[in-house]
């Protein structure tokens, strides 16, 4: 069986009867009306009030949108900056450069700042361990032993 279709009538029903919701403007002239006289300066603040209102959730949604903007761009730069360090990172090492004579100085003063510094390392353990001989046989002989 085929299935049947609805008649266009009753597709039009639908969308005549459906109405937009009432504005909170359209609300408050509503209930004005309905009000006795004595009421209304009451509604005419409650209007005053509601632009009020109105323009602070403007102004806080205005606010909002510009703090997410800021943060959107920090994110977007930290995210670009940690994305280079990874591919940095991942990159196969560059090949080192050819330069023969100046790799073959830079290794003699290494070599020689290499002797400098186990020259210096061996005279403070010759003095270390002249201070430490001196203090043993400083408390040998407070004990009295020989």
């Amino acid at each position: 069986m085929t299935a049947r279709q609805k008649s266009t009538r009753s597709r039009t029903k639908k969308k005549s009867s459906r109405k937009r919701p009432a504005s909170a403007a359209d609300t408050l002239a509503q209930l004005e009306r309905q009000l006795p006289k004595n009421l209304r300066g009451l509604v005419k603040d409650l209007r005053r009030n509601l632009g009020d209102l109105q323009k602070q959730i403007d102004k806080a949604r205005a606010e909002r949108d510009e703090r997410w903007r800021k943060v959107e761009n920090q994110v977007r730069t930290d995210t670009v900056r940690l994305l280079k360090r990874i591919e940095k990172a991942v990159a196969p090492p560059k090949p080192a450069k050819k330069a023969r004579k100046a790799s073959r100085k830079k290794a003699t003063r290494k070599k020689a700042a290499g002797k400098k510094k186990t020259a210096r390392k061996k005279a403070v353990r010759k003095k270390t361990t002249r201070k430490k001989a001196t203090a043993k046989k400083a408390a040998r002989k407070k004990s009295g032993r020989r």
